[in-house]
């Protein structure tokens, strides 16, 4: 359902029928992954996502008694340049680096999450492991790190950690994430009952003006049109799914 694959169909549809419809597909196949792969069009849809809500500001977290959750964003399995171990993807490590300066900022305990949703081998090592093994890489004492390793999606990050916080009657959180993915994961953890402080990092909106490049395909865009994409319809269905729960 999501570029480019939905648009590839498209194409194909329209070559096996060639009929006048059928070119007309075609050429909205194109134009659609053209568009899709500009900044213009990737702003439009990445900024109702990521402008949402304010960034971070530490005076929210004056006297509360609240923790940092910190959310997996993949793991990069066997990579060639740690000797083979999993190490993080780029969104996870932009978290995982915005979590630590938090940390370091408040001096407040830090709850990885995230278990092996995507994982290629059941050896692969748990997002949260993998965070948390970062984290004391950037100086964070691992006394204050809670490792959360089972969760395999957003919503699932929320009901586990939530269950980790009741314990210790802990109601607020300082949440950590990409800044496309905030608005669907503050919905899963206030509907757990937890109060949320949003800590958005790693914008994929366009903060300067835009210039001639600006309007040429590119395939990092297209990427992240599809990850907007994604997103809503990610949101979608979590409102779908757990609209009762």
């Amino acid at each position: 359902m999501l570029p480019p694959g939905i648009f590839i169909l498209l194409g194909l549809v329209s070559l096996i029928f060639g009929k006048n419809w059928a070119r007309m597909l075609f050429a909205f196949s194109l134009l659609c992954l053209w568009l899709l792969s500009t900044e213009p069009i990737r702003d439009a849809l990445t900024s109702p996502l990521e402008f949402q809500y304010a960034p971070f500001n530490i005076e929210q977290t004056s006297g509360k008694k609240a923790v940092i959750v910190l959310l997996g964003g993949g793991v990069q399995e066997n990579a060639p340049d740690y000797q083979g171990s999993d190490e993080l993807s780029h969104f996870a490590m932009m978290r995982t680096i915005y979590a630590a300066k938090i940390s370091q900022q408040t001096q407040l305990p830090i709850y990885t999450t995230g278990g092996t949703p995507l994982a290629q081998s059941i050896d692969t090592e748990a997002e949260a492991d993998v965070m948390k093994r970062w984290l004391i890489w950037f100086g964070i004492d691992a006394a204050n790190i809670h490792s959360e390793n089972q969760a395999n999606t957003t919503w699932e990050n929320a009901r586990l950690i939530q269950k980790m916080l009741q314990n210790k009657h802990i109601n607020t959180i300082i949440l950590v994430t990409s800044a496309w993915h905030m608005p669907r994961s503050v919905w899963c953890f206030e509907a757990q009952g937890l109060t949320v402080i949003s800590a958005s990092t790693d914008y994929l909106t366009k903060q300067t003006a835009y210039d001639i490049r600006s309007f040429l395909p590119r395939w990092n865009v297209l990427n992240e049109s599809s990850q907007a994409l994604h997103e809503y319809l990610g949101f979608l269905w979590y409102r779908i799914r757990h609209a009762s729960s």
